[in-house]
């Protein structure tokens, strides 16, 4: 099998409500890239890339500039070579992950098409054929949050608030906005992206008390949330440091301090990368959320297809990651098998047809 031809259309989706505010950035737009890889056999594998969103415009464009002269070279070669180019790419500063992610998803999505098996194959196999769907929250207003938990309904498992954008008196009023309208049986992630400096997150951590909530990164180093987890005694789901990079996320593990940790493959480097977290997770019995940035349909697929092979007693949830997005480009990837849980549409690989009628010729084509 020899890639005989390669084609990139550039991403761009706004969010549907307006821009989505975390602590340290803010979305009005997410910007990818869809790959399909060709060869000889008239095989192809899609992926998507997704840089991460606090990534500088300039620096992003720069990776694709760098990418585009790298992607040649794989013109008539074999899928070793593709292989060798996305560990090549593993081994850059973490700014190249979104990119390694995408490769790595159309490398798979390839070698899932020739061997005529399921997507979810290529990374040990799926334990599920769905998972529960958290919904997110970022409102700055008591009533939007309202509307939103209104939204997400009382039939939702996980349901996530992002805080650590405006006054933490404020921040605390809202937390108690969406506890009041939740079921006992829910879960409430207060998420502060690492937004909190370590006395916000102790007055938090203080004042509201229920056993509904999971802190979610309040702070930005791993040891002040450490500190935090041996100060109060609370549930706590590391992200931030344990998404992105693969020491951290194994000391963490081994550590066996949290609640559990946030796995995000296309911030850490890939489906493989992020394959071997999830399964020390599984070994040391710690509870995982697998998810990512904001992105679109066949990155969403991919992220989903990783988290089927979870324990489902150890996942907390995974996410529809086009939720906030514009419906548009609606490439098919998720299907709602219920209003609270995902599925992939395509177990046997992506839609390369539909790739063709939402986004149109390529803006990239090698041969």
């Amino acid at each position: 099998m020899r890639l005989n031809k390669i084609e990139i259309w550039d991403l761009k989706i706004p969010f549907r409500d307006g821009p989505y505010k975390m602590s340290h950035v803010v979305q009005e737009t997410t910007f990818g890239q869809v790959l399909c890889l060709h060869t000889d056999e008239g095989i192809c594998g899609l992926g998507e890339v997704v840089p991460a969103p606090a990534l500088d415009p300039k620096e992003r464009l720069a990776h694709y500039s760098e990418t585009a002269t790298l992607l040649p070279e794989l013109i008539g070669q074999s899928e070793d070579q593709l292989h060798a180019l996305i560990e090549q790419i593993q081994k850059k500063d973490p700014s190249w992950n979104g990119i390694a992610f995408g490769l790595e998803t159309a490398y798979y999505d390839l070698l899932a098409r020739q061997s005529g098996l399921p997507f979810a194959d290529m990374l040990g196999g799926a334990l599920d054929t769905s998972i529960d769907d958290y919904f997110s929250i970022s409102e700055k207003q008591s009533d939007c949050v309202r509307q939103r938990v209104s939204m997400a309904g009382p039939q939702r498992n996980v349901i996530q608030l992002k805080v650590g954008v405006y006054s933490l008196q404020h921040e605390l009023g809202l937390i108690k906005t969406a506890l009041d309208l939740m079921q006992d049986s829910q879960t409430l992630l207060v998420d502060a992206n690492g937004g909190w400096s370590f006395a916000q997150a102790s007055e938090a951590i203080r004042e509201i008390k229920d056993p509904r909530l999971i802190w979610e990164e309040p702070c930005g180093l791993y040891e002040e949330n450490r500190e935090l987890i041996e100060a109060f005694d609370t549930p706590l789901l590391l992200d931030g440091q344990t998404s992105t990079d693969f020491d951290t996320a194994r000391r963490a593990i081994d550590d066996r301090m949290a609640f559990g940790i946030c796995i995000k493959p296309a911030l850490i480097g890939g489906l493989s990368t992020a394959c071997q977290v999830r399964d020390l997770c599984t070994g040391a019995g710690m509870k995982m959320r697998i998810d990512g940035p904001w992105c679109g349909d066949i990155a969403s697929a991919a992220i989903v297809n990783l988290a089927i092979g979870a324990s489902p007693d150890l996942l907390i949830a995974g996410c529809d990651l086009r939720e906030p997005l514009s419906l548009k480009p609606d490439l098919n990837g998720l299907t709602h098998t219920t209003p609270t849980r995902i599925s992939p549409s395509f177990p046997y690989g992506f839609a390369v047809d539909r790739v063709r009628e939402q986004l149109g010729p390529a803006e990239m084509v090698w041969t």
